[in-house]
């Protein structure tokens, strides 16, 4: 499915093969009910309809499509209109509509029309001759060339038979049913064949040494390597990620040095648009209300922002730190988010894909609410 719409003051919000477009102004509550309904398996048209006829009222301009062949529905109603021309679905709020120019996957918008192309979408001949086949119902002629069956001989033949299974190894208990046996093999894992809680899965490992011991850990990978990070110290006392020449705070240079494994230090803060700052010493989930997700092991910080913004989700975006590396999720938000960097056109990021989030590199959520990773007002000596 291509999707392509026209920037306006109308809201359109979709996903997959059901869109809707509102001549009317976004509503949070609203928005949240009519996604669930747009996302279900079940048919969504009466009651998406009903949904927004119940809040705005009835003179509200609306389209509505499902192009699912399921349940395949569009419903229009007010200055809105649903049009249909060469496979090609438009949902404008006016009679002028001019062909949709902005790409979207998913989510929510402020727009005036939006085109729907299928994959199967048939295209415009090329000639103006007769009917083609397709149309009439006749099968397409064969073309030479082109295989258009499975020919009988492969049809005929048939896998060889897999070489035969090994006979099982069948390996004798040495452990005897005593609580003796158990203590002479403590650190070993054994199996006791009178035990009735067994679970059947648990195997033995002979309880002989091995013939030579492993050589020892070095220290520094005993320690969790998410919570420690190679460092070194530039001239002005900054901790920098090693084996790079400038330092990533101050600018100024590193010295050559033996690198150490040292805590990780605060790698900076992001500014919100209130001028507000959150350290990045642990992640952060953004969003109107944000909550952790159940996965987490370390409790990130859970940063309220967008409250004016119908378009920013609940947990809208989350924020972890591996390393020096700061990396943010669009966590499937309905606004999405986009990549502002100084000197390049803006950059929609996919939702779920990690990305590594640069200093001075601008995430706004929703385009309503930007978010700048800072690492100087950070900075630890």
């Amino acid at each position: 499915m291509e999707v392509r719409y026209v920037p306006g003051s109308g809201t359109l919000l979709g996903a997959g093969t059901r869109w809707l477009l509102l001549g009317a102004p976004a509503d949070a509550a609203l928005l949240d009910r009519v996604w669930e309904l747009l996302t279900a398996t079940a048919p969504a048209a009466d009651a998406v309809v009903a949904s927004v006829v119940g809040h705005y009222g009835e003179g509200v301009s609306l389209a509505y499509i499902d192009l699912a062949p399921a349940h395949r529905a569009h419903v229009s109603r007010g200055g809105a209109r649903v049009v249909e021309s060469d496979g090609v679905h438009t949902l404008a709020l006016g009679t002028a509509h001019v062909p949709g120019s902005l790409r979207l996957v998913g989510g929510v918008v402020a727009a005036d029309a939006v085109d729907l192309r299928p994959g199967n979408a048939p295209r415009p001949p090329t000639t103006g001759g007769a009917t083609s086949g397709a149309t009439t119902g006749a099968p397409p002629a064969a073309v030479p060339g082109i295989i258009d069956a499975i020919p009988p001989e492969i049809l005929a033949s048939r896998a060889s038979d897999p070489p035969p299974e090994p006979p099982p190894v069948v390996t004798a208990d040495p452990v005897e049913d005593s609580r003796q046996g158990l203590d002479e093999r403590i650190g070993h894992t054994v199996r006791r064949a009178a035990d009735p809680d067994h679970d059947g899965h648990t195997t033995f490992r002979a309880a002989e040494a091995p013939a030579s011991s492993p050589p020892p850990t070095p220290d520094h990978l005993h320690q969790p390597t998410h919570e420690t990070v190679l460092a070194a110290r530039c001239t002005a006392g900054h901790l920098t990620p090693a084996f790079v020449p400038t330092c990533r705070a101050c600018g100024r240079p590193v010295p050559p040095q033996d690198p150490a494994r040292v805590p990780r230090p605060q790698l900076g803060v992001l500014r919100l648009p209130d001028g507000d700052t959150v350290p990045l010493d642990r992640g952060v989930v953004l969003g109107r209300q944000p909550t952790a997700p159940p996965e987490t092991a370390d409790w990130p910080h859970l940063v309220r922002v967008g409250h004016d913004s119908s378009y920013v989700s609940r947990t809208h975006l989350r924020v972890e730190l591996d390393g020096w590396l700061v990396v943010a999720t669009d966590v499937g938000s309905r606004g999405g988010t986009t990549l502002r960097v100084p000197g390049r056109a803006p950059e929609r990021i996919r939702a779920h894909e990690p990305y590594v989030w640069e200093p001075g590199q601008v995430l706004d959520l929703a385009d309503s609410c930007e978010v700048v990773y800072d690492v100087v007002a950070g900075v630890q000596a």
